[in-house]
């Protein structure tokens, strides 16, 4: 079990560090009314200390960063922080750091918030970095994570998530919500808010990021053209104008220490 979990856990690192440039162009990651709700919903001020971890190419850490709060922003890709790097320019109260998720270099109550945004479904070790979140916020401190998810009815959760590891097999799972939200209890945190943030998405969009070749790319349409008939994958989608699009539900949970 240990081995496929560093079997894929190296999978993920090489291949996030060839999607640094196409990451840095998604159309939900750049969502500027998405990342002002997360600033409000776990109330950053320029008091706070903020980790963000798996920051990718920095944009809540951007965010984050014009409040004027003191942030350490976190990635298991050099090539990904490498574009943070860029996108974060002259920021003084940043610093960028090589860590994983599941293994933290920081000390126990560190920081005001943590943060995660769209990146627990490539973890490989969720509830250890679950775990590690709660251990660094301090007493009081606040852990807000958002992530793409999958359908409570376990049918269509598990035909979402065999087209979606098609699409990019470094994912390891989208999870439930519900699931989420159990993880960030078992966790020792109190979940405070949790909403639903649905995102129109672009198939072609889609597959540009996760990488898959044409003859997936033909299978995978195919198989989500399938499921229109009843939503069989809750993914919502639709055709318009030649084009497919599809509803990438996500959630946004608050948590508290």
């Amino acid at each position: 079990m240990k081995e496929n979990s560093e079997s894929q856990e190296s999978l993920v690192r090489q291949l996030f560090g060839k999607k640094s440039q196409e990451y840095s162009t998604s159309s939900l990651l750049a969502d500027e009314r998405n990342l002002a709700l997360l600033l409000k919903l776990a109330e950053i001020t320029k008091n706070d200390r903020i980790l963000d971890i798996a920051t990718g190419t920095g944009f809540l850490a951007v965010a984050i960063s014009n409040t004027g709060a003191e942030l350490i922003a976190t990635d298991f890709t050099m090539a990904m922080l490498e574009k943070a790097k860029v996108a974060l320019g002259n920021q003084n109260n940043t610093v960028l750091a090589l860590a994983d998720a599941a293994r933290m270099p920081f000390a126990a109550e560190s920081f005001d918030v943590v943060t995660c945004r769209i990146a627990v479904h490539h973890f490989t070790e969720p509830e250890t970095a679950f775990a590690e979140m709660a251990r660094v916020c301090k007493q009081g401190g606040r852990v807000m994570i958002m992530d793409v998810i999958s359908s409570e009815d376990q049918q269509e959760g598990d035909l979402q998530n065999r087209i979606t590891k098609l699409r990019d097999i470094s994912e390891v799972r989208q999870w439930k919500r519900s699931e989420l939200e159990g993880m960030l209890r078992s966790s020792g945190l109190i979940v405070s808010h949790s909403e639903l943030w649905p995102h129109i998405m672009a198939f072609d969009e889609w597959i540009r990021l996760g990488g898959a070749d044409a003859e997936t790319t033909k299978t995978i349409r195919e198989m989500i053209i399938d499921s229109m008939e009843g939503d069989k994958a809750a993914m919502s989608p639709q055709i318009m104008d030649d084009k497919m699009f599809f509803t990438w539900n996500t959630a946004i949970i608050v948590a508290r220490k």
